[in-house]
């Protein structure tokens, strides 16, 4: 009852494309091709149609029917491109600063006693844009009002190295005009040092230092075991920036506003000689202003005998922040509330070191999608290590191949049974190289491992070929045949896409299948204790497995699915596997991680309230006298994805 048309084909599609998804799955992938093709066919019709009821803008997407902000994309309000300046005295613009650090929330409020319900105030930086290539934009009819034609609304403005305008604009579509009534400038404060994170390098004894700011005047950090910074030793860092012509293609080489944005200047300092276990104290910037200050506490001498080793996992996070509460990243609030609470406060879990195995920012193009993100993470980042890979949202990419910084070939991975295409918007890894430096002992933030306390971390990526033979199975290969478990007795491995997953996403189902393939085997030969990934905006994990058979605790890898870090839930039904032993795609959370000397135990904690819904308990391998691999299974599985 009062459905539309569109409602009703919706539907339809909707109930065909579950009924091909079981087919697809109770087949094993039988016929795997023309039903793929089927529901390629139907996601475009259904994503054309949904785009029907949209309404978009910059930051945000807003429905039509609803007005609940969405996802990011492209397109604009139209605004008729003759544009007109009539800037009466009776028509303001209005804030309550004029001068924003970064992330201030700001009051903007409007007067116009004759205000229509086409008049918007548009946002927009520089001041030197032209009036229809903004960034956000609100209807004075959707503002709270006041009295005599009067309204005001807030947002938090970023400090993107540019000041903005704030313009107020009467549209009229019926005359083709833009009439611009009003504007205002709010300044940002210049040479501000931002998005500040610290990351482990391959060093003992070291910490990273990295952030951003619109210029290069000899920036430093200075740090000390002292609040205060007294008695601080300096040290010089190093900058980059990268330009639109060094992408890979669109989005992020477009010109507009929402596209390519300069992202100034990326600054790396290391700071050396740093005591075992001990609070350090730091700032960066340059003399003429300097950041405020924050701290870390290193981590063990690697020569200590250590007893614990603690920290937090999660991948597909993505940006949201108050007052925008919309579909995109719709749990990033809660999740980086509990992180706060973790990471701070002295009841929390207090991590030593962050995986983020992928799907950052999401920008995908974007560039002030970097700056809000880089922005509201940096209170965790810049306390703790924030050790991060690539997903396909940061690097996969068809076009631009040669710009690439892994040094791929061509345009990167793209077998012909995967599903890798261009999620990148045109990135191909280029912003997420120049924010975070791993250590260098890999191929930069792509793949790299190091060591913590108990635990070697291998972060490598599934965005790249894995396969055995490959530059990238090589080095994994060596790096695992390299640890030395009498100090680091646990591994940990973390790649953004799953290698088990029960959810029934066909496509997903089929690239897992040949990582399986692939990477198992090495697992068990080098005794993985633990895989965590992300990509499926859900959670899974499993028992100790070996080729699709649980086995007995301390004998096979257990393998956790962790993409729920803020990104919206992929609620799709699972499929029944012996293997899965708790599946959950309602909340959003993070794996909380605490390795000691006979046991690894990883909970998964949802967000808000801290809750434990799963916990997985490992046991350091024993190794069997042979490798009891299930060839049968590993067979079956050739057949059925080839």
């Amino acid at each position: 009852y009062g459905t539309t048309d569109n409602d009703f084909i919706s539907f339809v599609i909707f109930i065909f494309r579950g009924f091909c998804l079981h087919v697809l799955l109770a087949k094993v992938m039988k016929r795997q091709l023309l039903i793929l093709l089927l529901l390629s066919v139907l996601d475009t019709l259904t994503s054309a149609i949904s785009e029907r009821n949209v309404e978009h803008t910059a930051f945000h997407k807003r429905d039509k029917k609803t007005g609940h902000l969405l996802d990011v994309r492209n397109d604009r309000v139209y605004l008729p491109l003759n544009t007109v300046y009539d800037e009466e005295s009776s028509v303001s613009v209005t804030t309550n600063v004029t001068t924003i650090r970064n992330g201030d929330p700001v009051k903007i409020s409007w007067s116009n006693p004759e205000a229509g319900s086409s008049d918007m105030i548009t946002i927009a930086a520089p001041p030197t844009r032209d009036v229809s290539d903004y960034l956000d934009y609100r209807y004075t009819k959707d503002t709270v009002k006041t009295e005599g034609g009067e309204g005001y609304f807030e947002e938090v403005l970023f400090n993107m190295r540019e000041d903005y305008i704030l313009r107020y604009l009467v549209v009229d579509k019926a005359n083709k005009t833009t009439t611009v009534k009003a504007s205002t400038v709010v300044r940002v404060l210049k040479h501000e040092p931002m998005h500040g994170h610290i990351a482990v390098t391959e060093k003992p004894g070291e910490m990273r230092v990295m952030w951003n700011s619109d210029q290069v005047d000899k920036p430093y950090v200075k740090y000390s075991i002292s609040p205060d910074l007294q008695d601080a030793a300096m040290v010089g860092a190093s900058s980059t920036t990268y330009k639109a012509s060094d992408m890979c293609g669109p989005r992020a080489n477009g010109s507009s506003s929402i596209m390519f944005i300069d992202p100034g200047y990326f600054h790396d300092a290391i700071l050396t000689g740093l005591k075992s276990r001990t609070r350090y104290y730091y700032a960066y910037g340059t003399e003429e202003v300097m950041s405020d200050t924050a701290s870390f506490v290193t981590g063990p001498d690697p020569n200590e005998r250590v007893q614990q080793t603690k920290f937090i996992g999660y991948g597909d996070m993505g940006v949201n922040y108050p007052p925008h509460v919309g579909e995109e990243s719709p749990g990033f609030s809660k999740v980086v509330n509990l992180l706060k609470f973790d990471v701070n406060e002295e009841a929390g879990f207090k991590p030593e070191f962050i995986l983020h195995f992928g799907d950052i920012s999401y920008a995908r193009g974007r560039g002030y999608i970097w700056d809000q993100y880089m922005t509201i993470i940096a209170n965790i980042s810049s306390q703790v290590p924030y050790m991060v890979g690539v997903g396909n949202h940061e690097y996969d990419h068809t076009s631009g191949g040669s710009k690439d910084p892994s040094g791929a070939p061509e345009n990167g991975f793209h077998p012909s049974w995967g599903n890798y295409g261009d999620d990148g918007g045109g990135e191909c890894g280029v912003p997420t190289v120049a924010r975070y430096i791993a250590p260098a002992n890999g191929n930069l933030v792509f793949w790299y491992s190091f060591n913590y306390g108990l635990v070697h971390v291998l972060m490598f990526s599934s965005e790249h070929d894995y396969r055995p033979g490959s530059r990238q199975y090589k080095w994994m290969e060596q790096d695992l045949k390299s640890v030395d478990r009498t100090k680091t007795p646990w591994v940990v491995v973390t790649s953004h896409r799953p290698i088990y997953t029960s959810q029934e996403l066909a496509d997903q189902h089929k690239v897992g299948l040949h990582m399986r393939l692939s990477l198992e085997e090495l697992f068990y030969t080098y005794s993985v204790n633990l895989h965590l990934s992300g990509h499926l905006h859900s959670y899974e994990s499993t028992c100790p497995v070996v080729s699709g058979d649980c086995v007995p605790d301390g004998a096979g890898t257990v393998y956790v699915v962790v993409g729920t870090a803020g990104q919206s839930l992929q609620q799709e039904a699972y499929m029944k596997y012996k293997w899965s032993k708790y599946q959950n795609c309602h909340v959003f959370g993070y794996q909380q991680i605490t390795a000691n000397t006979s046991h690894l135990v990883a909970e998964y904690i949802i967000a808000p309230d801290g809750k434990v819904l799963d916990t997985v308990v490992l046991k350091q391998w024993e190794r069997p006298t042979t490798h009891e691999v299930n060839t049968r299974f590993r067979r079956e599985a050739r057949d059925g994805i080839n």
